[in-house]
């Protein structure tokens, strides 16, 4: 039985785990199967040159790419309301108009490119602190903006590796701070993983 007072339009009927391309019903296998499968896009994606400019279509196909393999809804933006913990997301009505204005802003800064680094960090930890708030996909929208914004930084001249990070738990602890309107630890961890 969910464990949520409503019915998802995106999981199977009672439960929480969301409706897959295998029609599995167990969370657990399903979380490997994403792992494995959005571990595989994300090598290719790496392997390839990123979209220049990186807009919201090369966003979107971001997570289509990420989990096209396990769910139907890869590529689209979510339509209901989500949370997690005591932080709730945009509203659906509004996160298209919220997206383009987004990466509206980022075209007028020319995609980062030419940045100062310091102030390159500063505007990264905004745009990355800005797509988490809206959370515009209903799963992955944390592997989304990761390897958004190390396409964004390669197509500026820098790299980004979240891999250096260590534990997993410093990334989500500096993005529920930025979600508090407080990006400082973004920036901290931004400035250990970036290089020209």
């Amino acid at each position: 039985m969910s464990k949520y007072q409503h019915t998802s339009m995106y999981c199977y009927p009672g439960t929480d785990i969301l409706i897959n391309l295998f029609d599995v019903k167990d969370e657990e296998k399903l979380k490997e199967l994403e792992k494995v499968y959005s571990l595989l896009r994300l090598s290719e994606l790496q392997l390839q040159q990123p979209a220049d400019p990186l807009d919201v279509q090369a966003f979107l196909a971001i997570h289509q790419v990420l989990l096209q393999d396990v769910y139907p809804f890869a590529g689209e933006l979510r339509k209901e309301m989500i949370s997690k913990g005591s932080s709730s997301f945009a509203h659906p009505k509004h996160i298209e108009t919220h997206l383009l204005k987004i990466f509206s802003e980022l075209e007028a800064e020319n995609y980062l490119k030419r940045f100062p680094r310091n102030q390159l960090i500063s505007r990264l930890a905004y745009f990355l602190s800005e797509l988490n708030a809206l959370h515009p996909f209903r799963e992955g929208n944390g592997r989304s903006v990761r390897e958004f914004a190390r396409q964004l930084l390669l197509n500026a001249g820098y790299r980004l590796d979240w891999g250096k990070i260590l534990e997993p738990a410093e990334i989500i602890n500096a993005f529920v701070d930025s979600f508090n309107k407080n990006n400082d630890r973004l920036e901290s961890l931004l400035n250990e993983i970036i290089t020209p």
